[in-house]
């Protein structure tokens, strides 16, 4: 199909390229683009391939603006070898983010795109990588990446063939997939909100993508093809990919391990990453400019998203940052700018079950109650405590006998009271707020 009012000139790629001339080719391309792009796109060589090929990323940002204020989002592509589309999605995205429509991105984020994950299997043509693991060499080079830029968000994009797909929908698919959440800290429903974005906007340039998770697609890859005999297992709760994936696969450890599809997924556990798998198509989209474009939009849509604030966040950036409990009362990082509240996150989240579920109380009309317990040994523990509140005033707020410090913020209905505080020793906070709707 050819969406509408999209002209396939534009797209970086008329054709597919292949084999080692094709891979040659996108290199060269990166290197000229690069070259054009000066002050805006650097590449670097973040490892090799066991074959020796360079593996390279290109690094998009303003580099007037110190990187503590951006964002980090990367964007992974050609990891199966075989998986055509992804060849020219990544040149597109990376274009893309030296344009002008890009500039708030640019100034906002750190982006980096590694377009070419596996390049043996791109040469070959064929699979060469895993989708029990991360292969050692991800785990190596990616690992040596992730050491210096722990990602905010991450997108890994594949490409599905004729035959690729599930057993109940071979040929047609276009997929985006919430990668390896859990329900922790509502993330199944943010992840949810953030791909239905993603969603309307690819549909609105004629391009009908899916929204499955990843407990959906184990089920299609696994379970039997006849109508009325889908696994039983799959009305149950979904808990099946998470019991299989392996908390400790931190991507440098050079030994296999246990399942992830997407290079993204460990990226979770370890940072509550905002992490999805992409899924394009190089069958029903045999236009190489199609399958670019049809990439393209739910990815800059996504990356613009990580330059607003959404309602439930204090900050402008992607919704990474409630680590324990719900929309209501929340455990969140602390930080005056992007780099100081990304490693407050990676600490909580890292000692999030030592937390206990964040607890509210409104003990009459103008008085609510919030406790948290933290039992871990990372002392002194600091934090934020975050309240919705229906209440629109807040007068004050006590911890024991002294005045606490506050911060507000809004969404359309509501207000949220933001508390930091420090632990010195574990046990439990309590916290009196005390509000009016005047």
């Amino acid at each position: 199909m050819e969406a509408k009012g999209r002209r396939i000139s534009m797209a970086v790629f008329n054709h597919i390229p292949m084999g080692e001339e094709g891979l040659k080719g996108i290199y060269q391309w990166l290197d000229d683009w690069v070259s054009k792009n000066k002050g805006i796109a650097r590449k670097e060589v973040i490892g090799r391939s066991p074959d020796h090929w360079d593996i390279p990323a290109v690094f998009i940002t303003n580099e007037n603006v110190p990187n503590d204020d951006k964002q980090i989002a990367v964007i992974t592509l050609g990891r199966h070898g075989q998986e055509l589309g992804t060849r020219v999605v990544g040149p597109e995205i990376i274009r893309y983010l030296c344009s002008s429509d890009a500039q708030e991105i640019r100034e906002t984020q750190l982006v980096i795109v590694v377009p070419v994950v596996n390049p043996e299997g791109f040469v070959s043509n064929e699979f060469r990588s895993s989708m029990t693991s991360l292969t050692k060499t991800e785990r190596l080079v990616l690992g040596g990446l992730f050491k210096a830029f722990p990602p905010d968000m991450m997108i890994d994009f594949h490409s599905l063939g004729k035959t690729a797909g599930s057993k109940y929908d071979r040929g047609d698919m276009e997929v985006i997939i919430p990668a390896n959440t859990t329900k922790w800290a509502m993330d199944e429903q943010i992840h949810q909100y953030v791909a239905r974005e993603m969603q309307k906007a690819a549909e609105s340039e004629g391009w009908p993508y899916e929204i499955h998770t990843l407990e959906d697609l184990a089920t299609y890859y696994f379970g039997d093809t006849k109508i009325g005999n889908m696994p039983w297992t799959y009305l149950k709760e979904k808990v099946y990919l998470l019991h299989m994936q392996d908390f400790y696969d931190h991507y440098h450890i050079p030994e296999e391990d246990q399942y992830t599809n997407y290079t993204c997924g460990p990226a979770y556990l370890k940072w509550h990453t905002l992490v999805f798998g992409m899924e394009t198509n190089h069958y029903a989209l045999s236009r190489a400019g199609d399958i670019a474009l049809s990439g393209l939009v739910p990815c800059s849509t996504l990356l613009k998203m990580g330059c607003t604030r959404l309602p439930w966040e204090k900050d402008k950036g992607y919704p990474v940052n409630i680590l324990h409990g719900d929309f209501r009362i929340s455990i969140r990082p602390l930080g005056k700018n992007v780099s100081e509240r990304r490693a407050s996150r990676i600490r909580i989240w890292n000692e999030r079950k030592n937390f206990n579920l964040p607890q509210r109380e409104m003990v009459d009309q103008e008085t609510t109650i919030a406790r948290v317990r933290y039992f871990g040994c990372d002392l002194p523990m600091e934090f934020a405590l975050c309240l919705r509140m229906r209440q629109n005033t807040i007068r004050g707020i006590t911890r024991g006998s002294k005045e606490a410090e506050f911060e507000i913020f809004k969404d359309g209905c509501s207000t949220y009271v933001y508390i930091p505080t420090i632990m010195e020793k574990a046990g439990t906070l309590e916290f009196a707020i005390k509000h009016s709707y005047v």
